[in-house]
């Protein structure tokens, strides 16, 4: 049976503890009152992270030719914004030094079937850590593309595990190239930050972000205008084969917000695989009522909702009880 798992924040929050923000704890961690031009729309957002972004995004098009300084000044704004929100779930902040010290993380990264496709949501690297730790995965190779050649005691695919991070990740660093002339930022593919710092031990210091040429971090950022550069995209496009390809699909953590409105289309094909009568997805979340809800979301948009066999799990832990040793 190929297993594939889509995870959001809650699934750090489980494994993490209360430091790992939920979505909507954001916006109450990024000191918005040091910027008094955005406070209408931080007023029109209601505290919502998405709508607030969403809004300072349609504003920055809505400048751009009626006034192009004007809409400069606002992008700025909204880069240091997103450096404040992407560093609350930076490695310096949520660092798994010890997997040990993350009894359920453990679990989850000692039971998970060799061969998995794991979709994250998330910019943090507590799973791709924890991930390293146990020795079942490499950054070189498992975030679905080799980083590196000059790593060869590095490129071996340990479990078969891939880890696709599908809104880009705090170790995903924009960079500049020089085209002959000048030095210009280069988005449409970015580059993994694999060093020992991230990932103990990995005597490596590829695309280290004190680097001249980083320009921060490379995030899908949260907004219903999503920039969806090509780097992403070829995650994406494995994202959609791997579904594709599954048989049972596991929903961790991961509310299936509105504002992913692309995550619907990749999560239409699961089912699609041929020969199969059954399928199952488990649905893991805090409470019976939001696994629920959730399972509402997810049936209006697999392919054959009447082949699904889904099950729900009140809590990471009781998901981990019942998965077989």
């Amino acid at each position: 049976m190929n297993h594939i798992f889509l995870i959001g924040a809650g699934f750090t929050r489980a494994v993490y503890g209360q430091e790992a923000l939920l979505t909507n704890e954001i916006m109450g961690r990024l000191s918005l009152g040091d910027f008094p031009d955005v406070q209408d729309l931080v007023i029109d957002g209601e505290q919502d992270i998405e709508q607030f972004i969403t809004l300072l995004d349609l504003k920055c098009l809505r400048l751009r030719e009626k006034s192009p300084s004007e809409a400069r000044r606002y992008s700025e704004i909204r880069e240091t914004i997103v450096s404040r929100m992407v560093n609350l779930f930076d490695y310096k902040r949520l660092n798994v030094t010890g997997i040990e010290n993350h009894p359920l993380l453990a679990q989850f990264v000692r039971k998970l079937p060799n061969g998995t496709a794991i979709l994250s949501l998330n910019y943090d690297c507590v799973l791709d850590q924890a991930l390293w730790l146990r020795g079942r995965w490499t950054p070189n190779v498992g975030y679905g593309f080799r980083v590196s050649s000059r790593e060869p005691g590095n490129d071996e695919q340990k479990d078969g595990i891939i880890l696709l991070k599908l809104h880009g990740s705090c170790n995903f660093r924009n960079s500049t190239e020089s085209d002959g002339e000048s030095m210009k930022k280069y988005e449409r593919y970015f580059k993994p930050e694999i060093t020992n710092d991230i990932f103990p031990g990995v005597c490596s210091e590829i695309n280290p972000r004190c680097s001249d040429l980083d320009t921060g971090p490379h995030v899908l950022v949260m907004s219903y205008v999503k920039k969806y550069h090509n780097g992403i995209m070829r995650l994406w496009r494995q994202a959609i084969d791997a579904l594709a390809d599954a048989n049972r699909l596991t929903i961790i953590g991961c509310s299936l917000r509105d504002e992913d409105v692309f995550l619907r289309f990749p999560l239409y094909h699961f089912g699609m695989k041929e020969g199969v009568a059954k399928f199952q997805i488990d649905i893991v979340d805090k409470e019976e009522e939001d696994c629920r809800r959730i399972e509402e979301k997810v049936r209006g948009l697999v392919a054959w909702p009447e082949k699904q066999n889904i099950i729900h799990y009140e809590g990471l832990d009781h998901y981990i009880d019942s998965c077989a040793p």
